[in-house]
């Protein structure tokens, strides 16, 4: 789904923020007034022009707030999140503006979640010798509010914060059906990378498990009835959790990413295998002619060596083989939900349909259509009709 840029990394990530507007994230005049300042392919302008949007949205906010109209508040602040978060995404990790940009983009949310009608609480989730973030949503539901409710645990993948996982996993719509809801972050994303360093780690069973962990015994959450959803490169993450945690009631792929080597090869197969065999001095090298002729090679190995903790694309490339759950996938028996897109540019088509085989429990595969307008990775066209079936189906089997 072409949206405004011809390249296909802005032009996604334009898509990605105006997604949002489904639960009150962007304003499509917001979101085109603001790209309609940005060349393609000119990251500084991306950064400068979200940033401009984000900085005037939150003064709105700020003022609306001193008057006391909290409802205006909380739109404006939740807006300004998700422009903050979009002018950080292409800078590199060591440029002085990216960490002011995240923090603008996480107090921007938390002065929006003080404004909710529903009962929020931050959590800290020991883990290791630290503790990872994360955010309680319970509904504001008639009855006990002390009551048992089932409890969705929802994870992100390579780029994507906690606080961006309100819209992209559909909080609002999982509160409105009873469910708890817990947004987290592990190594390799948000605050874990950001301020501490914590690099990813393939092994993310004992990343869910301190957190699955951390709600037992916890007022209001059921743990009987706990369903996983892992969103982009987290669908790798919570089938992997799934696979060894017999706590998950029901796993979601979205979009399903169970080998991240061979999705990351998808476009060039017969390239990928002969880099497989080249020296690390020549792949190295390709690598960097790449990062200088493409924004989205560029930011691809940037963010790599960033959340993998690598340096080179050699490395790179044997640290992605380590991320399959071809042969631990059969011990997924809890019920399991595969999303795809078919345009998704960042996963083929074809390897949902293996993760569909190699699991041994119960699988529903749900395709989306350019026509659904929504084929892109994680259905960033039409969240409405993804998170309709994926809570008709949690519904289901929760």
């Amino acid at each position: 789904m072409r949206v405004q840029f011809d390249g296909r990394a802005f032009d996604y990530q334009t898509l990605r923020a105006l997604a949002y507007t489904t639960y009150g994230g962007a304003e499509p005049g917001e979101v085109f007034v603001t790209t309609a300042r940005i060349s393609g392919g000119d990251t500084e302008a991306w950064h400068t022009e979200w940033r401009t949007t984000a900085e005037r949205v939150e003064r709105s906010a700020s003022r609306a707030a001193d008057a006391g109209h909290d409802r205006t508040a909380r739109g404006a602040f939740l807006r300004a999140h998700t422009y903050y978060r979009t002018a950080e995404f292409f800078l590199a990790r060591d440029d002085p503006r990216r960490r002011p940009a995240y923090e603008r983009s996480r107090e921007c949310f938390r002065a929006a979640l003080d404004r909710l009608d529903t009962p929020v609480e931050r959590l800290d989730v020991p883990y290791e010798d630290t503790e990872l973030p994360g955010y309680l949503f319970r509904p504001a539901a008639p009855g006990d509010p002390d009551g048992p409710q089932p409890t969705v645990v929802c994870l992100g993948g390579f780029d994507s914060l906690a606080e961006e996982l309100y819209f992209l996993c559909g909080v609002p719509e999982a509160l409105a059906r009873g469910y708890a809801i817990v947004l987290f972050e592990g190594p390799g994303q948000g605050a874990p990378l950001r301020e501490e360093g914590r690099t990813a780690r393939p092994d993310w069973e004992h990343v869910v498990g301190p957190v699955l962990d951390h709600l037992e015994g916890r007022r209001g959450i059921d743990t009987g009835r706990l369903g996983l959803v892992g969103v982009s490169f987290g669908g790798y993450y919570a089938p992997r959790a799934a696979a060894f945690d017999d706590r998950i009631g029901a796993v979601v792929a979205f979009d399903h990413m169970h080998d991240l080597w061979r999705a990351s090869a998808a476009e060039s197969p017969l390239l990928a295998r002969l880099f497989a065999r080249l020296p690390d001095a020549v792949v190295d090298a390709a690598a960097a002619l790449g990062e200088r002729t493409s924004v989205e090679s560029r930011w691809l190995m940037e963010n790599s060596r960033w959340v993998f903790g690598v340096e080179t694309a050699a490395e790179l490339q044997r640290t992605l083989r380590t991320y399959s759950l071809t042969d631990v996938a059969d011990r997924i028996e809890c019920p399991t939900l595969v999303l795809a897109g078919e345009d998704d540019h960042f996963v083929p088509l074809s390897l949902a349909s293996e993760f569909e085989s190699l699991v041994s429990g119960p699988t529903t595969l749900r395709v989306f259509t350019t026509e659904e307008g929504a084929g892109e990775h994680c259905q960033l066209g039409n969240l409405a009709l993804a998170h309709g079936e994926l809570y008709d189906w949690l519904d289901g089997v929760l």
